[in-house]
């Protein structure tokens, strides 16, 4: 099977958490189905900083010239290379890159069908689009309202990569101060302040915490600042971004993550995926990951007055039923190994790639 992957114009670089959702997910796919046999065209930018791993996860590439004046030698270099490749189906990570295949593709001799990704972008905008994947369900409703056809809707989550030989962590008994610790950009998006005023209430409690953020970002001066206001300095720490996240996890007792609704979930994954027992938020990118009471806490984001008492009361809720908490982190573990897994979402990708082909040759 010969599939087209596409990523043109992902996202203003003002967006980092969005572009860095798409950029991964444009990778991934490549190297998925490339693993299960197809012979993978990806097609990008050039100078990005994406190209080594698109090469090394790719059957071949197409780098497309990245000034501004050659629209339409975009279109010209597409058209000439998919005459040579002939796709067999088209995947792409972009409005801009849908708006270009789609053109491509009413100028070439073989028709494709074009499944198109939405990666945080409204899904309404690809409803032209043979297939739409989603990673939440709760795009589904608008689509079929806007006209497209349950059967050309799938919902795929995002994924992590299970080493074979990981081995389920088993975390120790909560620690004295409690250790909390947050993973990812660290922007005013993500909420992270919140958790620093949560820690004020639960000192006011008797309960001591040090809390830990793996990332980096332009709010950090901002968080320094507010934890020697709140007198948290000597309990707060931004580690800049990880490598080895199993040990980030290993060292923290609990992990907040009170992200806004346009944020990516890939940390949450991380913690699932580490048994640390997580509090996140009820935005709907996280809604479908995290089962409140089930595989970790959820709180409402809606009111930000509310969010420091909130996170407080969903750690000493942890804190007091600690067997049922590590039971909690448990489930979440394994869900990710029946949901999340990227051996899971990439033989399901591979499945709607190749439904999509057999679908057009037979009807």
């Amino acid at each position: 099977m010969k599939i087209a992957n596409i990523l043109i114009d992902s996202k203003k670089k003002s967006d980092e958490n969005k572009s860095i959702s798409i950029e991964r997910s444009f990778i991934d796919y490549a190297l998925y189905l490339t693993k299960r046999g197809a012979e993978v065209l990806s097609v990008f930018k050039a100078d990005e900083f994406y190209r080594e791993a698109s090469i090394e996860g790719s059957s071949q590439v197409l780098e497309l010239s990245s000034k501004k004046f050659a629209k339409i030698y975009f279109i010209i270099q597409l058209w000439i290379k998919f005459l040579d490749f002939l796709p067999e189906v088209a995947i792409c990570h972009s409005y801009k890159s849908f708006l270009f295949v789609r053109l491509v593709r009413f100028f070439s001799a073989k028709t494709f069908p074009i499944i198109s990704i939405c990666n945080n972008e409204n899904p309404i905008k690809f409803l032209k689009s043979d297939y739409i994947i989603t990673n939440t369900s709760y795009d589904i409703k608008d689509l079929i309202e806007a006209g497209k056809s349950r059967e050309n809707i799938f919902v795929v989550n995002n994924s992590i990569n299970i080493e074979k030989d990981f081995k389920i962590i088993e975390k120790k008994a909560f620690g004295k101060p409690i250790k909390i610790g947050s993973m990812g950009i660290v922007s005013l998006g993500n909420n992270f302040d919140k958790v620093l005023r949560a820690m004020v209430v639960l000192r006011s409690r008797g309960i001591e915490c040090e809390y830990s953020i793996a990332g980096s970002g332009d709010y950090e001066d901002d968080l320094n600042l507010l934890s020697t206001e709140l007198r948290l300095e000597k309990n707060f720490k931004i580690l800049g971004f990880v490598n080895d996240k199993k040990s980030f996890f290993e060292n923290i007792d609990i992990c907040v993550m009170p992200v806004g609704k346009s944020l990516p979930n890939d940390s949450i994954l991380d913690a699932m995926l580490f048994s640390t027992p997580i509090i996140s938020s009820n935005s709907y990118n996280c809604d479908e990951i995290i089962d409140h009471g089930l595989n970790g806490l959820k709180i409402n984001i809606s009111d930000e007055k509310l969010i420091p008492t909130l996170i407080a009361d969903s750690i000493e809720k942890f804190i007091n039923d600690e067997v049922g908490t590590k039971q909690m982190a448990k489930r979440a573990c394994e869900k990710i190994f029946d949901h999340y897994s990227s051996e899971v979402v990439a033989n399901r990708i591979f499945q709607i790639c190749q439904n999509a082909k057999e679908k057009l040759f037979y009807s």
